[in-house]
């Protein structure tokens, strides 16, 4: 059974990655960074296909990237559509954690491939919980609506 929520593509803005070429990993432990996820939906008017908008950046100071083996940023676009008569109330709580978690998941690819080549070989982007940032966006979202009326 496949889910209604569907990829119909995917492309690359921005893929930055800069190797710290001092940095020098402890045996035995793993580096995830400081990292940082912006997130926006937007929807094709008439249509059931949305584009999320990805932005993540790991340590993005250069203080960071002094105690870590990269800088990375990723500016990403994902394309889906809701097929069938999925019903129109039901689309924010599918789109949201799953669609952010599928365009998450593509980016997560992406990186690994582009640093396994590199200085210090493979950084997988880290688990977030999308759950959590969805909250938080809504929060921050009321807090500035009230703000402005």
């Amino acid at each position: 059974m496949f889910s209604p929520l569907q990829l119909r593509d995917y492309l690359i803005e921005l893929l930055q990655v800069e190797a710290n070429p001092d940095f020098v990993a402890a045996e035995g432990t793993s580096y995830e960074g400081s990292v940082g996820v912006e997130f926006d939906f937007r929807r094709q008017e008439e249509t059931k296909l949305f584009r999320v908008d990805l932005d993540i950046v790991v340590n993005p100071t250069q203080e960071m990237l002094v105690r870590a083996p990269y800088r990375i940023r990723i500016k990403f676009q994902t394309i889906l559509e809701f097929e069938g008569e999925y019903p129109e109330e039901q689309i924010p709580a599918l789109l949201g954690p799953n669609g952010l978690a599928m365009a998450y998941s593509i980016a997560r690819g992406i990186v690994g491939q582009t640093t396994a080549s590199s200085l210090h070989g493979k950084f997988i982007l880290p688990t977030v919980n999308f759950m959590e940032l969805l909250k938080h966006k809504a929060e921050a979202m009321e807090e500035s609506a009230k703000k402005t009326s």
